[in-house]
């Protein structure tokens, strides 16, 4: 049994995955994700949610001379989000910035580097579930995994399955990702859609599952796009066990995530 000085003590010492934004890493509150960590990003179509997984796919790679992980990454796609040649060019701005803040060529070609990013298909109910079944399995063949992205974590449910058993299988599937994530120190991503809640006069836009699945994630990221091609995107922490309300600008270049200039 842990004191609560040993447990804070634990919780900080976990290392985290580097957005390449400060603003962004400051207001996750832990110099990016923490591992050890359930993330939900939310947000529209549009506002950056898996070019920010792509992103944290590279950043876990970071070597561990620059304080990174060196580690791999599993990328569980649900609806077909995963583009390659976008994932490419994100890898190799991070290895050119890692390589030039070394002083020196990276020993890893590109070969080596798209090895350390394990990627499933699990388009469908079933596969996904299928492929949930095996996780544990997985990580512990895939010890260097550091990081699993789950993009996206509502699209599986659409349809297909009845709300109350979406429930139970969705809520026993975040005890075994949280069982995990905590177990083998790594961070797990979900992204997830948008929704429109209808009340008494009006509707609001909220994250898919309501209410009940908002406690079930460490830290939820709300991103937003502007009207304006030009204009700034916003990320809005809108709960964190380690981190107070906040929001930070950011914007995404051919490199990846970038602080705003």
């Amino acid at each position: 049994m842990l004191d609560g000085v040993q447990f804070w003590q634990r919780a900080a010492s976990l290392p985290s995955i580097p957005t390449f934004s400060h603003k962004l890493d400051n207001i996750l509150g832990s110099d990016g994700v923490p591992l050890g960590s359930l993330i939900e990003i939310l947000g529209l179509p549009g506002t950056g949610k898996t070019q920010l997984c792509l992103q944290l796919c590279a950043s876990v790679q970071i070597p561990e001379a620059l304080g990174g992980l060196n580690a791999e990454a599993l990328y569980i796609d649900t609806n077909t989000n995963f583009v390659l040649n976008r994932f490419q060019e994100i890898l190799s701005a991070c290895s050119t910035k890692c390589q030039k803040l070394l002083c020196k060529a990276n020993n890893k070609n590109e070969e080596q580097s798209l090895k350390q990013l394990h990627y499933v298909n699990a388009f469908g109910l079933e596969k996904f579930c299928a492929f949930m079944h095996q996780l544990p399995k997985f990580i512990a063949e895939h010890n260097s995994i550091r990081l699993i992205v789950i993009d996206s974590i509502a699209f599986p449910f659409k349809e297909g399955i009845t709300a109350k058993q979406r429930t139970g299988l969705l809520f026993r599937q975040m005890a075994e990702l949280q069982r995990l994530a905590v177990q083998n120190r790594i961070a797990v991503v979900l992204t997830n859609e948008m929704s429109t809640r209808l009340g008494l006069s009006t509707g609001a836009v909220v994250g898919s599952f309501g209410d009940a699945w908002a406690h079930r994630c460490n830290v939820r990221l709300l991103l937003s796009a502007p009207d304006d091609p030009n204009g700034d995107r916003l990320a809005l922490i809108l709960k964190s066990n380690i981190a107070p309300e906040a929001v930070a600008p950011f914007q995404i270049t051919e490199e990846g995530i970038r602080d705003v200039d």
